[in-house]
């Protein structure tokens, strides 16, 4: 069945403005054409929906979440309350309020027990509402590392190959490691590294081989570094940057996936019980670096994409990954490129660009339907109109 989405204001996510009054024919959940309104013949054997005086554009595609926990004030201490029954039905839900959010893409990096994957397989065939997936499965962690309690640990590079074969094995599409400490795992420093360079590199190389990306959390300066030289593609957080990582990064093509709102929610809720103290004032460290590093990456020529950290302290599905792109704006990015980087820049990333992340012919009809220009008002995806996954409303 075809369905006509006539009279649209459309910002295709790349990067090229807004084309107006027109015309896009969804069949089979595919995009089959986008032409001028004005130049359509009735097809009377169509549905048509008219979004006149509204704006489309893609779904959010965002690179950094974790379905699996219920962004409570300690996330971490959860792992010891809750079952894995417990921690499948809050991915179920988080992954509906993802799509009704506007998110019709994920990386999801770092769970237990393989739920995503899993989940991944009933959102495919549709016995659940969500975002499609990339799932990197258990992160891979030195002994003590950060995120040791959910993740695998490994030591030295044939336990770390190991650790990534394993990921593998169990259907990761990706790869994520750990470069540097975190802010909510005790007794680690955001500004020391952890994997050391040839870990990193072994990492990758099991990666690559597989034909996978593989991603890493990593704060501070010399993990940066030592990431963009293993060959990582993509530094998540990347909150203390100097120029000469900026200038790696952007040489060699590593992105950046900022995820503004993980220290956001933890310094706003610094006085809501039950924040660990340590991560307060990590995250209060990290805010004080985490916008001049952003400015840096975008004057150096650093890919940026979309990402979020939902899952930490009151950084909930639903809210954030709209509310990200705010952030990135108020960070000194324009709305363009915060557009770009949340659809057609994330589904480069990914490798995901040849079916998403931007509204043309050939590609899924993922979108969102606004009633404002989000170029001169970003605020306004918060506020969604309709939600379209493959041309059906959410």
């Amino acid at each position: 069945m075809k369905t006509l989405f006539k009279n649209a204001n459309l910002i295709d996510g790349s990067g090229n403005g807004i084309q107006k009054n027109v015309c896009i024919a969804v069949e089979n959940g595919i995009i089959k054409e986008i032409v001028d309104d004005a130049s359509v013949s009735i097809d009377k054997t169509a549905d048509g929906i008219n979004l006149s005086g509204k704006y489309v554009m893609p779904g959010l595609i965002d690179c950094h979440v974790h379905i699996i926990s219920d962004a409570s004030a300690d996330p971490a201490a959860a792992l010891h309350k809750f079952t894995r029954v417990d921690f499948t039905m809050m991915a179920v839900k988080n992954l509906e309020k993802l799509l009704k959010g506007g998110v019709t893409y994920i990386r999801e990096v770092g769970d237990i027990h393989n739920i995503s994957l899993d989940l991944k397989k009933y959102i495919k065939d549709g016995s659940i509402k969500g975002p499609e997936m990339h799932c990197a499965n258990r992160i891979i962690t030195m002994t003590g590392g950060h995120g040791y309690m959910l993740g695998r640990e490994a030591d030295g590079t044939d336990e770390v190959r190991k650790a990534v074969r394993e990921q593998l094995k169990a259907g990761a599409d990706l790869i994520k490691v750990v470069s540097t400490g975190g802010v909510m795992t005790p007794g680690v420093d955001i500004h020391s590294y952890q994997f050391n360079t040839d870990e990193l590199t072994a990492a990758a190389q099991e990666a690559h081989k597989a034909g996978k990306k593989i991603c890493t959390h990593c704060h501070g300066t010399q993990g940066i570094k030592n990431s963009v030289k293993a060959g990582i593609n993509s530094i998540e957080h990347a909150t203390i940057l100097d120029e000469e990582a900026a200038d790696m990064m952007a040489e060699e093509g590593t992105y950046m996936v900022p995820t503004f709102a993980a220290i956001y929610y933890i310094v706003k809720n610094s006085k809501a019980k039950g924040i660990p103290q340590f991560a307060i004032g990590k995250a209060k460290e990290a805010r004080n670096t985490h916008i001049k590093s952003l400015r840096m990456a975008c004057r150096a020529g650093v890919p940026i994409a979309m990402g979020t950290d939902i899952g930490t302290p009151f950084n909930r599905a639903g809210i954030s990954s709209a509310f990200e792109l705010e952030l990135m704006q108020r960070a000194g990015m324009d709305a363009a490129d915060v557009i770009k980087a949340s659809t057609k820049s994330a589904a480069e990333l990914i490798g995901i660009e040849s079916k998403y992340g931007t509204l043309e012919a050939g590609k899924y009809a993922d979108f969102i339907v606004l009633t404002e220009n989000p170029l001169k008002n970003i605020k306004t995806v918060q506020s969604l109109e309709a939600v379209y996954k493959k041309g059906e409303r959410v």
